[in-house]
């Protein structure tokens, strides 16, 4: 995740594949299917912990949580606590949210460096209202809009508009799938201040980016 105004590397998101080549997203449906939800993300986030120790000091690290894990936050804070760096908790919004009230509590409780994001807004999964009750410190542009924005008036519209939302409820924006210079110059241009995506780098072990950072 990178400042678009200067290329600084300022994040790593950690993600979660599998040997098997399954969908991370089934395998974690799978497992709360059979009442193992739980012990997958809670293993998942402590191994993706683990793995940041070895990521550039000064960054943070963006970790993807359901928000039923907040359902235990003694249990996620021992996870959390291990962290040597900053925190980006990303609360995937693809359940809903009965309590917005106890998750900002659950978050609370959670203390340390721990800020919240939300992914996927302009993509009709992220609403307003979810935002706006969650409170967030990042909010994620998706793909949908960020794909060929430097051609498309339309998105660049939408963009403004996340712009000037984000701006009024206290949050920052980071565009999700940037794979061009274009799209990176028009990004900026248009207030988005962090993004990610192919133009930067592509997923690899923790150790590929280590080493990187050393050349």
């Amino acid at each position: 995740i990178v400042d678009l105004a200067t290329g600084e590397t300022m994040g790593y998101e950690a993600l979660t594949r599998f040997d098997s080549g399954q969908r991370p997203d089934l395998c974690f449906a799978d497992a709360w299917s059979v009442g193992l939800g739980p012990e997958l993300e809670f293993a998942t986030l402590e191994a993706a912990v683990a793995a940041g120790k070895k990521l550039p000091a000064g960054t943070w690290l963006d970790l993807n949580a359901s928000p039923r894990l907040l359902a235990d936050p003694g249990r996620l804070r021992e996870i959390l606590w291990t962290a040597d760096r900053a925190l980006v908790l990303e609360v995937t919004e693809h359940e809903l949210i009965s309590d917005y009230d106890a998750l900002r509590a659950a978050v609370r409780e959670l203390g340390h460096d721990i800020r919240l994001a939300v992914d996927d807004a302009g993509a009709g999964i992220a609403n307003f209202g979810h935002i706006i009750e969650l409170r967030p410190d990042f909010v994620k542009l998706d793909i949908s809009l960020v794909r060929r924005v430097n051609a498309h008036l339309g998105r660049q519209a939408m963009v403004v508009g996340m712009r000037h939302f984000s701006l009024t409820v206290g949050c920052r924006l980071i565009a999700e799938g940037v794979e061009t210079v274009e799209e990176a110059r028009t990004l900026t241009a248009l207030g988005v201040e962090f993004g990610q995506g192919y133009l930067f780098g592509h997923p690899e072990p923790v150790e590929v980016w280590a080493a990187s950072a050393l050349a």
